[in-house]
């Protein structure tokens, strides 16, 4: 403790920065040095670990000695630049004190502000202050049901953004948060129900690189949402939506990596990836490769081999991406028991396995008959092969030893290659 002790303000305060308020705080019972350093620490978190089955009462005492905690600290708080503040809890009824809470932060001229519900949305009111916040640099916000956004916000600074299960007053009111973020770079949206936009339209800024888009929601029903997405200037690209639909406005030349897992079908949005280099892909079995589309920067390719048609894709990928050097099959998703492959060997063998394929995995391998005949059709064909990785995972012990026999024997079109069966 000595040792501590003698360590500088502004390195304790910057331990103390790096555990939540109520530790931080606790903390100062250690030495009458550190009683009141943890009033200068420029980052508020808090931290609300209720249980959603508890009952009545003890609900009601956790939000009455939360809320007593959040508005002690921020009395007692002196840091002239409040960094962080985060503010994660369980109970709905806190979100009605959020706006003076975060009329405060915003004073003190707040960088990173997250606000998130635990279990049940909070309707929260945010201050006029808020939207005119030109020191604001991250926003978090997830399970908020969000009243009307004012046409004239301006969130100068905002470079990351994060809007997880938000529900909005209308899709006016999305559209205007967007639209307010000119240095806009890193985007992130989930989706959930009855949330009141049916098409989200991300029509961003030049600055924007990276783009995220997720729901929430596992099953088909009214709420699925159209995404339309106006971003030239994309580098990354997530999409992770079962029932929805995207669709991309012009060429994004900048794309280099993008992750689609989805079951509707979204080909054309492949159109848009001309640059990619890094693709991982999951689309559903009526999914068509759209015609004359050339992936000549991909590298690397994961595909999810959990529909019935993917061996079609995976041919077509194949064959319009000449410099491929990285392929990796795995089945990302439950799938029938019964279900078959429709392998159809490509009338020529694809330029990447002539001149540039290094690495080849397949997780989840079966051994099935036409799993078989794909497996030694690359091992024949793929002359700058280093590494074959194949998981027999799946397969049942009493199959295992034929399959690793059929494997291992297999003919290889490089010498060089080496196989791990495991």
């Amino acid at each position: 403790m000595d040792k501590i002790s003698q360590l500088s303000n502004d390195l304790l305060i910057k331990i103390l920065s790096l555990v939540e308020t109520k530790d931080a705080i606790a903390m100062s019972i250690l030495s009458k040095r550190w009683k009141s350093l943890w009033t200068l620490v420029p980052r508020l978190i808090f931290e609300d670990y209720s249980d959603e089955d508890e009952d009545a009462e003890t609900k009601e005492r956790h939000w009455r000695d939360l809320s007593h905690f959040v508005y002690s600290t921020l009395l007692f708080h002196k840091a002239p630049v409040l960094v962080t503040f985060h503010l994660n809890v369980a109970s709905d009824r806190l979100a009605l004190e959020v706006d003076l809470w975060v009329r405060i932060a915003v004073e003190r001229f707040v960088r990173d502000m997250k606000i998130s519900f635990n279990f049940d949305h909070g309707l929260i009111r945010l201050p006029s202050s808020f939207f005119r916040c030109e020191t604001l640099e991250t926003l978090e916000l997830h399970r908020v049901v969000l009243l009307e956004i004012p046409s004239r916000s301006s969130f100068g600074s905002i470079k990351t953004l994060r809007l997880l299960s938000v529900k909005y007053s209308d899709e006016e009111s999305f559209c205007r948060i967007i639209s307010s973020c000119p240095v806009l770079e890193d985007l992130h949206v989930e989706t959930c129900r009855n949330d009141n936009v049916a098409s989200f339209t991300v029509d961003a800024p030049s600055s924007l690189r990276s783009l995220s888009i997720r729901s929430s929601s596992l099953e088909f029903g009214p709420d699925n949402h159209l995404f339309v997405i106006h971003s030239h200037s994309l580098k990354l690209l997530s999409i992770l939506d079962y029932f929805g639909e995207v669709t991309m406005i012009g060429n994004t030349p900048e794309l280099v990596e993008a992750n689609l897992q989805t079951l509707n079908r979204h080909e054309h949005v492949l159109k848009s990836l001309t640059s990619i280099k890094r693709l991982s892909l999951c689309l559903d079995e009526e999914a068509q490769y759209p015609t004359g589309s050339m992936l000549l920067q991909l590298v690397r390719l994961v595909l999810c081999v959990c529909s019935e048609n993917w061996s079609n894709m995976f041919v077509s990928v194949l064959l319009h991406s000449p410099k491929l050097q990285i392929l990796k099959l795995a089945m990302n998703h439950w799938m029938a028991v019964d279900r078959k492959v429709g392998w159809i060997q490509p009338s020529c063998v694809p330029e990447c396995l002539l001149f540039n394929l290094k690495s080849f995995e397949w997780r989840h391998y079966e051994g099935r008959e036409e799993e078989k005949e794909i497996v030694m059709y690359i091992l024949k064909n793929a002359k700058r092969l280093v590494t074959a990785t194949i998981d027999l995972e799946l397969v049942t012990l009493a199959c295992r030893l034929k399959v690793i026999d059929e494997l291992v024997f297999a003919r290889r079109g490089s010498r060089a290659c080496e196989l791990t069966v495991c």
